[in-house]
Order: C-alpha cells, then sequence, then structure tokens
C-alpha cells in the first residue's frame, strides 16, 4: 500500500485526459487499455507500459515480467491485475502454492477486487482457483474469459499453462482452437497464439497440423521459443533425429536470449544426439547451457535431473553433476507444487545418495498428501507417489519393485503434467528395470 494517499486520487486532479505516446490509451476514469485493446483498472498511466512490457517478456521467455508488474504494482493502489499474473507466473514456474509470496499477492488482488471490472474479477478468481491446487478447474475459468474476450491473451496463456501443468492435452488444443478465428495476423501476439496452438495440437497427437502451424508462428515471430519447442515436441514424437538436430541448431540464435526456456530447449537437442551417440557434446551442452539456473528455476532443475537420468541409462558416466544438482533442489523438497517435480526431487536425491534429504522429503510428500484435500494432492497420491517410489527402487537397483511400481501408474501418468517428451522418462526407466530384473528378483 505504499504511496496510496498519493496516487489513489491522481485522476482526480485533472479534468482532459493526460497525453502519452500513441501506444499508451489513459483515460480519466482510472481504466488503462492494453495493446490489445482490453480495459484494465490502473491509478498511474506508467502501468501500462509496464503491463504491456511484462507480457511482451511472458511471450518470448526473456526478461523480468515480474519484475515489471511489481515494480507498477507496489506503487498503483488499483492495479489488481499485476499482483494476480505476478502469482500465476510464480505457480507455473513451479513456486508452491503455500509460498508466502504468492499469498501475498493473492491477497492483494482479492483486496482490490471491488474497485476493477468483471474480467479483472474473473482473473482473480481463476489465479484464487489455481492457488488451491486446482489447476483445470482453473484452466476452465480462464477459458470462460475468452468466451467473452477472444482476445485476452493473458487468460489464454494461463489457461495453456494450467493445462500443461496437469497435462490435459486435448482441453490446452481447444482452449487455442475456439477462440483463434477470431484473431487476424494484424493482431499483437497472433503469431505467439499459433505457437501455444501448435504444441496443444502436438500433445494431442495432432503432428501434421501441429507442425505447420508451429512453422508458421515461427514465420511470423522468430522469437517466439515457444512456436520452435512445438516443432522441436513433433520431430522428437516423430523419431525425426535429423531433423530435430537441423530445427534447434538452426533457430538457436533466435532462443539463446530466452532465460525462461532457452535450458529446455537445449534439452530437447540433447535427446536425438544422445540418440546418435554423441555423448560427450551432450555433457558440455549440459555443462554450459543447461545446468546454468539458479535454485529457482523449477522446470529448469526438471530439465537438469532429466538429463543425467538419460545419460545414465545410456550407461554413461555423469561424475559428479548430481552433487551440484541436490543442492539446486534442497529448497524444495517441501514444496509439492506437482508430481512431476516430486518425481524429479526423487531421482536427484536418491541418484546422488542423500539418503536424508530423501528421507526428509518422502516425509514431507507423505504429510501433504494426508493434509491436502485438493487434485494435486490426489494426483500425488495416486501417481506421483507410485512414481517416485519406482525411481528410488530402480537407482537402487530393486528392478522388480521398480517395474512393478512405475508400470503400474503409466497409463495415468499425463496427470502428473509437463510433455508426452518429458514422461516417456518413465517408460524408459520402467522397460531399463524390466531388462535388468533378476531371476532372484522376478521369483520373490
Amino acid at each position: 500500500n505504499r504511496a496510496q494517499n498519493d496516487v489513489t486520487d491522481l485522476r482526480l486532479l485533472t479534468n482532459s485526459p493526460m497525453l502519452f505516446s500513441t501506444k499508451l490509451v489513459w483515460e480519466v476514469t482510472s481504466m488503462a487499455i492494453d495493446k490489445l485493446g482490453l480495459e484494465f483498472t490502473a491509478a498511474l498511466p506508467e502501468t501500462i507500459r509496464a503491463f504491456n512490457d511484462a507480457m511482451d517478456d511472458y511471450m518470448v521467455f526473456r526478461g523480468e515480467p515480474v519484475g515489471h508488474l511489481l515494480a507498477a504494482a507496489e506503487v498503483d493502489p488499483d492495479f489488481a491485475l499485476g499482483y494476480c499474473l505476478t502469482g500465476c507466473l510464480r505457480l507455473f514456474g513451479g513456486v508452491s502454492a503455500a509460498h508466502p509470496r504468492i499469498n501475498l499477492e493473492l491477497r492483494a488482488a482479492k483486496a482490490r477486487r471491488s474497485r476493477v471490472n468483471t474480467r479483472e474479477q474473473a482473473h482473480i478468481d481463476a489465479f484464487e482457483r489455481a492457488v488451491t491446487g486446482e489447476m483445470s478447474d482453473a484452466g476452465e475459468m480462464w477459458d470462460a474469459i475468452l468466451q467473452k474476450f477472444p482476445h485476452d491473451m493473458m487468460a489464454a496463456k494461463c489457461a495453456h499453462e494450467a493445462y500443461y501443468l496437469v497435462g490435459e492435452s486435448d482441453h490446452m488444443r481447444r482452449s487455442v482452437m475456439q477462440i483463434l478465428p477470431a484473431w487476424g495476423e494484424d493482431r499483437p501476439y497472433y503469431g505467439h497464439l499459433l505457437g501455444m496452438g501448435a504444441f496443444g495440437l502436438e500433445e494431442a497427437g495432432d503432428y501434421r497440423v501441429a507442425e505447420d502451424m508451429g512453422r508458421k508462428a515461427f514465420e511470423l515471430e522468430p522469437a517466439d521459443c515457444w512456436a520452435v519447442h512445438a516443432v522441436a515436441h513433433v520431430m522428437e514424437m516423430e523419431g525425426r533425429r535429423g531433423d530435430g538436430i537441423a530445427w534447434l541448431e538452426g533457430s538457436s540464435q533466435h532462443w539463446t536470449g530466452a532465460r525462461w526456456l532457452r535450458g529446455h530447449l537445449w534439452w530437447h537437442l540433447c535427446l536425438p544426439l544422445m540418440e546418435e551417440g554423441q555423448f560427450d557434446r551432450v555433457l558440455q551442452i549440459f555443462d554450459d547451457y543447461v545446468s546454468d539456473c539458479d535454485k529457482d528455476m523449477v522446470t529448469r532443475l526438471n530439465d537438469c535431473t532429466s538429463l543425467l537420468w538419460r545419460l545414465e541409462l545410456k550407461g554413461i558416466d555423469v561424475e559428479d553433476r548430481w552433487d551440484h544438482l541436490v543442492e539446486l533442489w534442497s529448497d524444495h523438497v517441501n514444496d509439492h507444487a506437482f508430481a512431476l517435480a516430486d518425481v524429479h526431487i526423487a531421482m536427484t536425491m536418491v541418484a546422488a545418495g542423500g539418503e536424508k534429504k530423501l528421507g526428509r522429503f518422502l516425509e514431507s510428500q507423505h504429510a501433504y498428501i494426508e493434509g491436502a484435500n485438493n487434485t494435486n494432492s490426489w494426483i500425488m497420491e495416486n501417481v506421483g507417489r507410485a512414481l517416485c517410489r519406482g525411481v528410488i527402487a530402480f537407482r537402487r537397483g530393486d528392478y522388480a519393485a521398480a517395474s512393478d511400481m512405475i508400470s503400474g501408474v503409466l497409463d495415468q501418468t499425463y496427470r502428473i503434467g509437463g510433455s508426452n517428451a518429458q514422461r516417456d522418462l518413465f517408460r524408459i526407466t520402467a522397460e531399463a528395470a524390466k531388462m535388468n530384473i533378476t531371476p532372484v528378483q522376478a521369483s520373490g
């Protein structure tokens, strides 16, 4: 609430609209207009630029969208949408819903709810639903906003992210495809919307349309690394190793600056390189580009763990690389934000020999499952925990138990979120476990 008294009545100081650049529209009524022509509530004209800048960064996985939003929200008493999007970005990045910052941002957004328009209120309600661990419901709520405001890119992105985190590929595809007819190439973010549509189509198995749409998105917006990502997924799922390597290497100049996604795209490049036997190059990419993340980048930490695990399944000695990864994951052992992250934590702890930390993690996971009552905790209990136990058994050499535990939930792994390519690791691990079962293990 800093400086609230100074800015709340700013609009009363003049009877005429303030004049800014043609890209910024300001109304004395305290209603701002974003670059897509949608009204939102703000007490300061600078907030418009902050919101647009944050959305621009969000689209290309660059910059500091949270920084833009908080800098504005902390001095603009009416900017509820800023707190709402900031909290959502944290959730989508793998931060626990119990984190103090997310609770603060939810409270701040709700405190302003009565002063904002109905679209903004719907955003706040969807954010609150996501915080309760009901991502699918939240996605549906953002989709409901899109029914009335099909150009609301914040709603489109939030729905896309929410469905991704619970593995609902059909919903992810539908969410974009139902609003696409209302868009045109002259509208900001149109290419990015195509990139989102391409990924939803790929995850739903419609590879040909997905690749065409992803290539079109990249043509329109070369900085759209999500479109690059969608096409890379198609090539990975179709086993087109050479195409995948060429696509990612050929587009890398456009995405190496995307600090929030570039590590994942390097991870994607490593998958076909491993199949081609280029293990030295994969290890070099891991050291130079994949592991260069900090402890708050949970999605990037997933990539690190997955890549080391895959290398070891290929018989490659990763030396002491697990040790540093344990330290990065240590702050997240009590989060249980999503089951996909929990399984990667279990893999890291058991691979590094961190038995005490692994024990604390499993105790914390059990307490979360027993104490929470939402869809996220159900997924954790019925799918995530079995996968955690399975990868632990695998690393300890109990291949029969690993095979049983992982294979028993393979058809449900989509529920833990992530992509088909990411979750394929569990199929690979289950198959490796079956191949290593000894006669003694098989008999008993």
